[in-house]
């Protein structure tokens, strides 16, 4: 089984925590970390956990001059979380042996709870991704409907957890299509490589179960009054799936690093971190803007209120 991250060295702590969640469940996993700058402290303790813990690492620098004209969020948008290594993902045709034909991408802000197996083992024969979907309405969609002239029908999916068929990406050149709607369309990108491939490839992805990339959404109150398309696909099992998800996807802030975090699987998350080397790791103190904007106005105005009384912890 074959998985792709990135990150920097800030998310070198969270990078680990998702392979250690996943080698927990799953191991002879052959994990390949794209970096720009991962330094050798951090490459020695990466590569020595994995090996221990029975996986195999190959650390993949990207030069990061390749992204220095790619769209990136201004300071001050509430997303200080958003790397340029998230365009990485984009590379990895080139990046990786033309033997890796799929793969699993994980971001850095994932636990995951049950063998990934099952995911990889999906048919994705005639697709180029394998994905879950946000619901046509969601906030973190940002219009992308009418901004990026996808069709409503064809859904806008997260890219925080997906299955890759990369022989078809070399085959229908995927990579080059990604640059080219980079270079010609960037100032309509908003949600970054996520907004690239939901144009490139969102006519061509399964759309997955909800378990393989359980975004907070799926566990907010709200989330049962919705009634598009995938929200009524998604409804037919969701208490079974939150009750016990595959893939816990921290995608909004606060993260499970912050200590304002209250999502009903952040104890996950901080058992896989205590399994790392970065077991010390320090918890981020909100400012008096994050403490308002991310824990009392949703918690006040009802949009960032968990389900509760229904999660099992690992």
């Amino acid at each position: 089984m074959n998985i792709a991250l990135a990150c920097d060295n800030n998310f070198a702590p969270y990078a680990a925590e998702v392979i250690a969640s996943v080698l927990r469940n799953d191991k002879n996993v052959n994990f390949f970390l794209l970096s720009d700058d991962l330094d050798k402290n951090n490459s020695d303790k990466l590569s020595e956990m994995t090996r221990q813990m029975g996986g195999n690492l190959k650390i993949v620098y990207v030069d990061k001059g390749l992204f220095k004209d790619f769209p990136m969020p201004d300071a001050g948008e509430g997303v200080s979380h958003i790397r340029i290594s998230t365009y990485f993902r984009l590379f990895l045709p080139l990046l990786l042996p033309s033997t890796v034909e799929k793969l699993i991408y994980l971001d850095c802000d994932i636990v995951v709870r049950h063998s990934l197996k099952p995911l990889f083992d999906e048919d994705i024969s005639d697709y180029y991704l394998g994905a879950v979907y946000h619901t046509n309405d969601a906030p973190i969609n940002n219009g992308s409907f009418v901004r990026l002239n996808i069709p409503q029908s064809q859904g806008y999916f997260n890219a925080g957890v997906l299955l890759i068929n990369l022989e078809k990406w070399r085959r229908d050149g995927i990579y080059e299509k990604c640059m080219a709607f980079l270079h010609t369309d960037a100032d309509k990108i908003v949600n970054h490589d996520q907004d690239v491939l939901n144009v490139v490839c969102g006519g061509k992805t399964k759309l997955l179960p909800c378990t393989w990339n359980c975004t907070n959404g799926f566990f907010y109150q709200f989330f049962m009054s919705k009634d598009d398309r995938i929200a009524r696909i998604y409804k037919e099992n969701i208490d079974e799936t939150i009750s016990d998800p595959a893939v816990v996807h921290f995608a909004y802030r606060p993260k499970p690093w912050e200590m304002i975090c209250v999502h009903p699987y952040r104890k996950d998350f901080i058992k896989c971190l205590k399994m790392t080397p970065y077991k010390k790791v320090n918890y981020k103190w909100p400012t008096l803007f994050e403490l308002v904007e991310y824990f009392i106005k949703p918690q006040f105005l009802g949009y960032g209120r968990f389900r509760r009384g229904l999660h099992k912890n690992s």
